[in-house]
């Protein structure tokens, strides 16, 4: 942070004083970054993700990393990048945490501390392997930022906690209205579902050219940050995973809101809004110049990518009255998982985990280009990603 100073001169007197009044010191406590150096990076999934961003998002303060199936991880030394000012200390052992070598078969723990002192964050940072999980029921959820919205995990056949999902709640909290898009919904096919409704952004997005924002619910991440700059880029879909799907199967509700809407708010007469829901497989890597680089697709292009190898959308979806869905009226859905022309599943890549796989679920089939109605509301339970034996 840059300091301002101000010059004061003492007519009249035998010396020049000067007063120099800093800015205040920097109240945020944030990792913005993990890095890993040459001595380091072979643990990673991914060789060439040697810098992994970290969100703001409350849900970040739990930073899953992921690494090799084989990888020795009982010496790692991660370095952070910290909000300017700050400073990290490893819990367990009081000493800094920045370049400190730790045995990572548990999680660690550290604190961040602001600029000045005052203001202190914590984080626990994870290297996992890769979890390949098929079932998802929404009952594992937890209420973070103060308990304004609601964040979901899964467990992995272990019992250890798998951050694999995101929503964009994040980004919606800066428009100061009530009512998240993405929300817990207690009468689910079986216990607790998920709740996704398209909401009006209110004033701050109508200044932004952002008004309405579906409710979503993905694997991946969702970059605060970038949301009001570059809001599709903002969405980061998919997990690592080894098995060939066959189908994807679940339960939903849907009721489309009254009015659609364009980008710039008109009316569009005559359409009716509808959902999307889909599993999307991908390479995750491709070859540039010679050398590897991995690949995260996001808003722009998780339907389009060269990369993608196969698909399973949801087509002509149905309608439900009020009173349909205040009696629980779930319908099955059975969708096959479709190569791309001139698309197929190497095994040896598959078993590398050379593939990421999405679930990406929404209230507005166009909500990523801010057209759809407010009130379209979706529901989903109990999905499952059917796999080849």
């Amino acid at each position: 942070m840059g300091i301002k100073t101000i010059f004061c001169l003492a007519l009249g007197a035998a010396t020049l004083a000067s007063c120099i009044q800093d800015e205040p010191l920097n109240a945020e406590a944030d990792i913005v970054a993990v890095t890993f150096d040459k001595d380091n990076r072979d643990v990673l999934l991914n060789t060439t993700d040697t810098v992994v961003t970290i969100s703001t998002d409350a849900a970040a303060n739990n930073i899953e990393i992921a690494i090799s199936p084989l990888s020795d991880v009982t010496s790692v030394a991660p370095t952070f990048i910290l909000s300017e000012g700050a400073t990290i200390t490893h819990d367990e052992s009081g000493l800094d945490g920045n370049g400190l070598a730790l045995d990572f078969t548990s999680p660690q723990h550290y604190t961040v501390t602001s600029e000045g002192g005052v203001y202190k964050k914590s984080y626990t940072l994870a290297f996992k392997r890769p979890a390949t999980i098929t079932k998802f029921d929404f009952e594992h959820f937890e209420m973070i930022a103060g308990g304004r919205y609601i964040n979901y995990y899964e467990l992995d056949e272990d019992g250890s906690r798998c951050n694999i999902w995101a929503t964009a709640n994040a980004g919606y909290a800066m428009c100061g209205q009530p009512y998240f898009p993405t929300q817990r919904y207690d009468r689910g096919q079986s216990g607790n579902g998920v709740r996704l409704r398209t909401e009006s952004t209110g004033g701050f997005g109508e200044m932004m050219g952002m008004r309405i924002a579906a409710g979503n619910l993905f694997f991946g991440k969702f970059d605060a940050v970038s949301a009001v700059s570059a809001p599709r880029a903002a969405t980061l879909f998919g997990m690592p995973f080894n098995r060939v799907p066959k189908t994807f199967t679940g339960y939903y509700m849907f009721k489309p809101g009254e009015t659609m809407t364009d980008a710039d708010g008109a009316v569009i007469e005559g359409r009716v809004d509808q959902p999307d829901f889909y599993v999307v497989m991908y390479e995750n890597s491709t070859i540039v110049d010679g050398k590897r680089q991995s690949v995260m697709l996001d808003g722009n292009n998780v339907l389009s990518h060269e990369n993608i190898v196969g698909l399973a959308r949801i087509q002509n979806p149905k309608v439900w009255t009020d009173a349909q869905i205040e009696a629980g009226e779930w319908e099955r859905f059975e969708i096959p998982f479709v190569l791309m022309p001139g698309k197929q599943i190497d095994e040896e890549k598959l078993a590398n985990y050379g593939y990421n796989i999405a679930i990406v679920l929404s209230s507005s089939i166009d909500g990523a280009y801010f057209v759809g109605a407010v009130g379209s509301t979706l529901y989903i339970d109990t999905l499952e990603i059917i796999c080849e034996d």
